[in-house]
């Protein structure tokens, strides 16, 4: 059965991310102007300390046309910033949840012009959540990494169906968000939990394989052990 999404939201938690954050803003109003639909983008600028905050109003300013917001929060947690921003997003459109479908992106990550036009039409098809996948910036690294990388997430599929989650690209129906409570605060693996709390209500999600995302490849990263500090194993041998 064919779903009606009427609107859509983003939500992009960030910290300490000046040098980052315009180039993610720029793909993500990118992305919404290609849907055409109400799109809201709200950034949670979480225990700043930098001009990230000042960054992405600015950027956010000149795109009168998408609804945007930015939050100062102080939870010192991605996970509390991201439920933040996705909660702000929609409070910013006069939709429905049942028909407005959540995105969510971090701050060191750039999105296809396609991201929400694919992600809008797993939401049109019935399902619940959708898992995307990361590519990196491989930029400065050693040659042999990004093998290292392929071979260590292999297990987990890279094809329809697999079974990773990253908060850099994921998207569900905004009722499911409600039903679940959003995701929890912690200071890493929030992601993951958002998937679990999904399964456990009968969610239909699913790992997909055309939405895609580019993330930064830096090995000191805002969460702890978080994907940089993954990275950083793979860096030096220490993740198999």
């Amino acid at each position: 059965m064919r779903r009606s999404i009427r609107a859509l939201a983003v939500g992009i938690p960030a910290h300490d991310e000046v040098d980052s954050i315009e180039a993610c803003l720029r793909s993500v109003v990118d992305a919404a102007r290609a849907v055409g639909l109400p799109t809201a983008v709200v950034v949670a600028a979480d225990a700043c300390r930098d001009g990230t905050a000042e960054r992405a109003h600015s950027v956010l300013a000149s795109a009168p046309d998408v609804r945007s917001s930015v939050l100062h929060t102080a939870h010192r947690a991605v996970g509390a910033a991201r439920r933040d921003s996705l909660d702000a997003a929609l409070r910013l459109l006069d939709v429905p949840a049942p028909q407005i479908w959540l995105a969510t992106t971090d701050a060191d990550t750039v999105v296809h012009q396609s991201w929400l036009q694919a992600h809008l039409s797993w939401a049109r098809s019935g399902v619940d959540g959708i898992a995307g996948l990361v590519q990196v910036d491989w930029t400065g690294h050693p040659l042999d990494l990004p093998a290292r990388y392929a071979e260590s997430i292999a297990s987990g599929g890279t094809t329809l169906g697999h079974g990773h989650v990253h908060g850099a690209n994921l998207g569900l129906l905004a009722a499911r968000w409600v039903e679940v409570g959003g995701c929890g605060d912690a200071a890493v693996a929030e992601d993951e939990e958002l998937w679990r709390r999904l399964r456990s209500v009968g969610a239909d999600v699913l790992g997909v394989d055309d939405l895609l995302v580019t993330t930064s490849g830096r090995l000191t990263g805002r969460a702890p052990r978080g994907f940089a500090h993954y990275l950083t194993g793979l860096a030096t041998e220490e993740v198999a």
